[in-house]
């Protein structure tokens, strides 16, 4: 099958999820022509995709699939509708993140130009009627999945991975310094660390930890996949949802607030054996179910279900 992939390829700050699922397509025997919603140069944006190229790329494709990096300023959003007006093989996207304000107005917009969706915002999800859509939470990648090595820049018994600064979640912020308050020079935050860095990373912090919001019963971020796929030990917030998912105890450690978080944050810094077990289990698990592979699977299973492909 030959899919035209319009993705966040050249992105030199992150971790592409989009080069794993491109991987995972073509480690399933599919033909993945890959254009780049933004090309960069030195971090900066240069140019974008273009109409012409996609619908010069699609006229043979059985499959057109994309995210929602294309959607993030007006003039991209409109010229994607053009595109979507004018591509004629099945139209596919997958949208990562929490669902709100103006996302919900693209995506009320876009769905209906699809043959399908899948988001991993499941409580947005309930609340709309469109049919033609899946919650599907995002996963690890699936070309390494090696643990990786402790080292010294990394070593702390807490850690949070992510910006400590952000105007759209500044419940954040308050969150860092409650943590920073409570456990000092025993907390660490880093920032724009990928890849076998990240693997490396989860070999070195002793508990990882995840914030509650943005977060709800039925929508999570990729951190607790990316987290226990690369060896890591998760302390994260407790969802309904997360249970179909993972077995808390198990696979990883979960708390109902501020205080319940630091109180385990205790617990499993004191019980090292019991942290090490749940750490390890928690890694085979995500990468037997949970790799990209395991998700471009699914998105080809229900697309064939729907009779789509």
């Amino acid at each position: 099958m030959k899919i035209v992939y319009l993705g966040n390829f050249n992105n030199t700050n992150s971790d592409s999820t989009e080069k794993h699922i491109s991987f995972a397509f073509k480690e399933l025997g599919h033909e993945v022509i890959e254009i780049p919603e933004i090309t960069e140069r030195d971090g900066e944006p240069i140019s974008e995709f273009t109409h012409k190229e996609i619908v010069e790329a699609t006229r043979d494709a059985d499959l057109f699939f994309f995210h929602q990096g294309c959607v993030r300023e007006e003039k991209t959003f409109q010229r994607l509708i053009n595109v979507l007006a004018e591509v004629t093989c099945p139209k596919v996207f997958w949208f990562f993140d929490k669902i709100w304000q103006q996302r919900e107005m693209i995506l009320d917009i876009i769905i209906p130009f699809c043959d399908w969706a899948f988001m991993t915002d499941g409580t947005w999800r309930k609340s709309r009627g469109f049919k033609n859509t899946t919650w599907l939470m995002q996963g690890i990648g699936n070309k390494d999945t090696s643990l990786g090595t402790p080292r010294d820049e990394y070593k702390c018994d807490v850690a949070f991975t992510g910006s400590e600064q952000s105007n759209w979640l500044p419940y954040r912020e308050k969150f860092i310094a409650e943590l920073k308050k409570k456990y000092g020079d025993k907390f660490k935050v880093f920032s724009k660390v990928f890849n076998r860095d990240f693997s490396d990373l989860c070999q070195s912090a002793k508990i990882l930890v995840a914030p509650k919001e943005p977060q709800d019963n039925f929508y999570w971020s990729s951190r607790i996949y990316i987290t226990l796929g690369s060896g890591g030990f998760m302390l994260h917030p407790k969802f309904e949802g997360l249970k179909d998912e993972f077995t808390e105890g198990k696979h990883f450690a979960g708390y109902k607030d501020f205080k319940d978080m630091t109180d385990k944050i205790d617990y499993y810094l004191e019980h090292e054996k019991k942290r090490k077990q749940i750490q390890k289990e928690g890694y085979e698990y995500c990468i037997a179910n949970y790799t990209y592979k395991h998700r471009v699977e699914k998105i080809l299973a229900v697309l064939k279900e729907n009779k789509i492909l």
